[in-house]
């Protein structure tokens, strides 16, 4: 399992992050909060900026990304947790404090090493 560093406790609503992952691989996230959804939502690019995929709401729940092709999707998931256990999804000040978001590579959530079920 690797966190991801989505941190927004400085109040911003809206950022740009670069993370390495996947065995060397660099990624940006551009993450920002939509005030009129009371959600959080990212897009994703490879280092030069080529579109991964975009718009994808942070919730609770499920594999964010999960109708993506893309590689990085096809080999593990990307899953929003709620550390606190009262499942509810990220407000504006929560996300990367009570909300983690976490990459767990597909061979993890077979093996059934994960810890958001």
């Amino acid at each position: 399992m690797i966190l991801l560093p989505f941190d927004a406790r400085d109040g911003s609503p809206n950022f740009r992050m670069g993370v390495t992952l996947d065995f060397g691989v660099p990624y940006l996230f551009d993450v920002r909060w939509n005030a009129r959804a009371a959600s959080w939502y990212f897009d994703m690019f490879e280092a030069d900026e080529t579109p991964i995929i975009s718009g994808v709401r942070i919730v609770l729940g499920t594999y964010l990304g999960r109708r993506c092709t893309h590689d990085f999707f096809r080999r593990g998931v990307l899953v929003a947790v709620d550390t606190s256990g009262a499942g509810r999804d990220a407000g504006l000040d929560d996300l990367g404090a009570r909300v983690q978001v976490r990459r767990y590579l597909a061979q993890e959530v077979i093996q059934g090493r994960y810890g958001f079920l």
